[in-house]
């Protein structure tokens, strides 16, 4: 279980919970710590208009209290004086062993909370990175997102006043990989959102869009509402999230 101080998800989330953005945000410490935490959304606004939620970030470990339930991280980026307050809690399936310790850098990927006043994120992954290229490429992806945000508007507003498309970033691509589910039982999922897990995870990581929801579909046989209910359940639980759109999506994992 999720310490009740993090929110943790769970399947009976409330409407406020499904109401958050559940596509991966590439983030910077300066970003969160500048962010505006909307307490009745239980998310943070940056700029007035970017919702931040389930989050990447890359940074240097500087410091890690180990404990029997969960491992604390001070996460530094050097975007920010003061480093971020991570939290990763141990399920059954996680070898303790293998988390990152100190004196290196990690990509984590979780969601943001308002803790003791301040910004934390929980961490559903946190792996060690061996390139610098990859601390590189998080900047820019933080770079692309931004600018991606920020022109997106505008050029809605463009589109609607020369009669063209009326809504903004409908960007989307339909190259979504097949997978096979195997049918092999996950701990705490029931075998409809296993099947939808398998099948998700046998997309490469290298396909950035993922899978639709029609892929899933046509890869599990099931019908299109309990695919759609198990979504819910693991975007929920943090181990899948949206890409280009909502019909598409990827393990948190394979990030």
């Amino acid at each position: 279980g999720i310490n009740a101080e993090y929110g943790g998800a769970s399947p009976g989330a409330n409407k406020a919970q499904n109401n958050r953005p559940e596509s991966l945000s590439p983030v910077t410490n300066c970003m969160v710590r500048r962010a505006v935490h909307n307490a009745d959304k239980d998310m943070f606004v940056f700029k007035e208009n970017i919702d931040l939620h389930l989050v990447e970030m890359v940074g240097y470990i500087m410091d890690i209290t180990e404990g029997s339930t969960c491992y604390e991280y001070h996460i530094c980026d050097r975007t920010a004086p003061e480093p971020l307050y991570i939290r990763k809690f141990l399920n059954d399936n996680d070898d303790a062993s293998a988390l990152p310790r100190s004196n290196c850098y990690v990509r984590v990927v979780g969601h943001l909370r308002f803790v003791k006043e301040q910004p934390s994120i929980m961490a559903f992954s946190i792996k060690e990175i061996k390139s610098h290229n990859e601390f590189l490429l998080h900047r820019l992806s933080v770079v692309r997102f931004m600018c991606g945000k920020e022109l997106t508007p505008k050029l809605g507003s463009k589109l609607a006043a020369s009669g063209g498309v009326s809504s903004a970033g409908s960007f989307n691509n339909n190259n979504g990989g097949a997978a096979q589910g195997d049918g092999s039982s996950m701990p705490g999922m029931t075998m409809t959102q296993t099947k939808v897990y398998n099948a998700l995870k046998k997309c490469s990581p290298d396909n950035q869009t993922g899978l639709s929801v029609r892929d899933i579909q046509s890869t599990t046989s099931m019908p299109m509402n309990d695919i759609r209910v198990a979504i819910e359940f693991l975007s929920n639980e943090g181990h899948i999230y949206s890409t280009i759109d909502d019909e598409h999506f990827k393990l948190t994992d394979h990030c």
